[in-house]
């Protein structure tokens, strides 16, 4: 899949950031919890006032992703569920990947009533919107009515959603390690013998796309060039490079991880940023990317086209393969690029917020906790109705139906993802796996170092504002190649100068020695 992508909260211990599933438990497990009964989720912090003593109320929810045909239907299944268990009904809301951050920016700006919002790193940015005060600190709440939330995530994986010692968000228990890399067309890899234990880099995909290209008429060769991401400066071979300095993976603030040296750099203007975006310009140029790909709006609805040889993937994990056949109706292969790593990009990169403004935000907190309580709610929101979206496999599988009209993909947006059946193709042991990734994932030196924006506000919206121009998630020039490299890149770099990127480096750098001493990184 897109997060993995943080200023976030308080400082791990030591033993945390070294092994983040593994210690600090308190005495808790650190892998999924175990089946809740009907029974027992009615025990949950969610329902300890029984229904019938809770007045009715409907809250209405924003999350991205491709609007499904059948959504009335689930939304109507889900709702009799929790109008029973929690007197509550959900209005919700799917925008599509490429309009989601414009459109959430405008309804936040706005002052539109909403209750639960998917934030992250990578769109309807998370710490952008906790500085303009749009969500609500979510500590009182979480102690009050998340008794399953509390019991099911590691305390240390709540801590990357926090600003100045302030809980905003509840992330998504699911993979917390960023893995990039793409999905390839299966068929086309078996055709053309791709040997993915050569391939350590973007460059080494080279000869695959040129076979791709040459021999497979209405078939581009890939959807994305090299995302202009932190992630992408780090190799398989070279190990972690950079980790960003603000939790935004394409903000310009970066720090090079790997020797060490701490120093807050402009992203953009790196050696190895421009040889990513000179290659995907001689990839553009090639006609391995489309030349009107910055057009893409819906990038899920084109991906399950089957017309591009590979794609970008949000997430090499373990059952990736499995889970994108799922959505997407055609096998693949998966090659990951970058190496495993946790950092605070990554422990945001999928979370619900509550809105500052919601009329009933204990509500909102009793509906995230029934997700996490409640197996049945939360794969009707990913998967749907069993016999109409979906059938059973055996007794942990499932495949989608064909144009059944409800097959989102988005198991990892909400709640537990550990919670979700396999999907054909996925080892049985996929979540021990995702489990043991966790645990064995590199541990960036940045974990724990939030960035205080109120010095530098002014700044940090015109740089955000120029990087989301030149370099968003859902239009990027330099992914897909489509301008001349020295041209742009002289003239974002001029563009962030002007708006102050040198005064942001310095207050960055200032505050990052701070917390250092302080931490005795």
């Amino acid at each position: 899949m897109k997060n993995m992508k943080k200023a976030f909260g308080s400082v791990f211990s030591i033993v945390c950031a070294v092994s983040l599933i593994s210690g600090c438990s308190n005495g808790k497990t650190e892998g999924p919890t175990a089946a809740v009964s009907p029974a027992e989720s009615s025990k949950s912090g969610a329902e300890a006032s029984s229904s019938a003593k809770l007045a009715p109320v409907n809250l209405t929810i924003y999350r991205v992703g491709t609007p499904q045909p059948d959504e009335k239907a689930v939304v109507d299944a889900m709702n009799k569920i929790t109008k029973e268990k929690i007197n509550t009904t959900i209005t919700l809301n799917t925008i599509d990947w490429g309009n989601y951050d414009d459109k959430m920016k405008v309804i936040i700006s706005a002052g539109e009533d909403w209750d639960i919002t998917y934030t992250a790193s990578w769109t309807n940015n998370f710490h952008n919107n906790v500085a303009k005060g749009a969500y609500l600190p979510l500590d009182d709440l979480l102690n009050k009515y998340g008794t399953q939330i509390k019991e099911t995530i590691p305390a240390k994986f709540f801590d990357g959603a926090r600003v100045n010692g302030k809980l905003y968000g509840i992330t998504s228990y699911q993979i917390m390690a960023t893995m990039k890399g793409y999905s390839i067309k299966k068929d086309l890899a078996d055709k053309y013998k791709l040997d993915k234990s050569a391939i350590k880099s973007f460059r080494d995909l080279e000869p695959y796309l040129e076979k791709v290209k040459q021999n497979e008429p209405g078939i581009v060769p890939t959807m994305d060039g090299a995302p202009i991401e932190v992630y992408a400066l780090s190799t398989m071979g070279s190990g972690l490079a950079y980790d960003a300095v603000t939790g935004d993976a394409s903000n310009p603030l970066v720090v090079n991880v790997k020797n060490n040296d701490f120093k807050v750099k402009n992203m953009y203007e790196l050696p190895e940023t421009m040889e990513l975006v000179k290659m995907n310009r001689e990839w553009y140029n090639k006609g391995y990317i489309r030349k009107d790909a910055s057009t893409i709006k819906d990038y899920k609805a084109e991906q399950k086209t089957g017309k591009y040889g590979m794609f970008a993937a949000g997430a090499v994990k373990p059952g990736n393969e499995g889970d994108t056949k799922g959505w997407a109706g055609f096998d693949v292969t998966d090659v990951q690029l970058s190496p495993s790593y946790i950092s605070n990009t990554s422990l945001i990169a999928g979370m619900a917020a509550i809105n500052q403004n919601s009329k009933n935000p204990e509500r909102a907190m009793m509906y995230l906790n029934q997700l996490f309580a409640d197996k049945e709610l939360y794969r009707l929101l990913c998967i749907g109705i069993e016999g109409k979206h979906y059938k059973k496999v055996d007794a942990d599988t499932i495949e989608s139906l064909p144009n059944g009209g409800y097959n989102p993909g988005t198991d990892w947006m909400f709640a537990n993802q550990f919670n979700m059946f396999l999907r054909p193709g996925q080892p049985k042991d996929v979540w021990d796996q995702t489990l043991k990734v966790n645990k064995e994932a590199i541990t960036s030196p940045l974990i724990g170092f939030v960035l205080n924006r109120d010095p530098i506000k002014t700044e940090m919206v015109q740089i955000d504002a120029i990087t989301k121009q030149y370099n968003s998630v859902e239009n990027s020039l330099l992914t897909h190649g489509s301008a001349d490299p020295d041209k742009i890149m002289t003239e974002i770099n001029d563009k962030l100068k002007k708006a102050g990127l040198d005064k942001v480096i310095a207050e960055a750098q200032k505050q990052l020695d701070e917390w250092r001493k302080a931490n005795k990184k």
